[in-house]
């Protein structure tokens, strides 16, 4: 069937969820450490992946740019591909050579290469010993994230979401559980740590290194309930959130996930109780 007969009005039998309803298998944030690592570093990366319904199983791989494309590592080239790693079995990283930019003209080094990386989400009870066997259908989740490695003076380093602030009163540190009642709606506003907006160096078009300030923002996330809006921008990062009448659970989760458009990522985890 043509794709345009199905966009058509009337022609969906069945509506897709909010992105910010966490009702199937999601990839919300990865995050590498250091963010823009440099020759010689060792890197640790980390996923924001659930399932409300089962346990997960993250593969992770990556290549150099020079055995890629845009649309991630070349699958013709098994030899390009490196495994980093499993979660939460095996945790991923990478051992960035030293020699990486060497062949770099000094002046591209502030630039320097590119990594990319694809997270593939299965099942917590695959068996990884068959992993060469699986193909498009044993996955429930793809992602690709760029890891840039360079020498830049001013390289990216992660955000935090040190608290979650609730009804502008309510101070929510990690691990901290939220009573709410049912169909209320609470304003719930990330706080960032200290220092997790910078300063760095922007090389444009015209080949000319210039100064910015990182313009954060954030997407939200929960498993009921439902948002107004589930997005902000720094720094009015209130967003409404309306516990549920009937909730699916009496525990449900929130999430709070920033990006600062450099690729830094961080995220705060709320557990959400439900009364009344």
């Amino acid at each position: 069937m043509p794709l345009a007969l199905l966009l058509l009005p009337g022609c969906l039998t069945q509506s897709l969820s909010p992105a910010w309803l966490v009702d199937r298998t999601r990839l919300l944030a990865v995050r590498a450490e250091p963010t823009e690592p440099r020759p010689g570093d060792l890197v640790t990366f980390t996923s924001l992946a659930v399932d409300p319904a089962q346990d997960l199983l993250i593969v992770w791989t990556g290549c150099v740019l020079e055995a890629s494309s845009s649309f991630g590592c070349d699958t013709t080239d098994p030899e390009a591909i490196s495994l980093l790693g499993v979660e939460p079995l095996l945790p991923p990283s990478l051992q960035v050579p030293a020699d990486l930019l060497d062949d770099l003209p000094e002046e591209d080094r502030e630039e320097g290469k590119n990594y990319f990386l694809t997270l593939s989400a299965l099942p917590g009870d695959t068996d990884l010993s068959a992993i060469d066997q699986l193909d498009q259908d044993d996955l429930l989740e793809l992602g690709i994230k760029r890891l840039p490695v360079s020498e830049s003076p001013t390289p990216n380093h992660n955000p935090d979401i040190s608290q979650l602030l609730i009804d502008g009163v309510i101070d929510v540190m990690p691990g901290g559980v939220l009573t709410v009642q049912r169909g209320q709606t609470y304003s719930i506003d990330p706080i960032l740590s200290d220092g997790a907006i910078e300063e760095y160096e922007y090389l444009n078009s015209d080949g000319v290194t210039e100064p910015r300030v990182e313009e954060p923002y954030f997407t939200f996330y929960a498993t009921d309930g439902s948002y107004e809006v589930d997005y902000s921008l720094y720094p009015e990062g209130a967003v409404d959130w309306t516990a549920p009448v009937d909730p699916l659970a009496d525990t449900l989760t929130i999430w709070a996930v920033v990006r600062d458009r450099r690729g830094g990522m961080g995220w705060f985890t709320l557990t959400v109780e439900v009364q009344g």
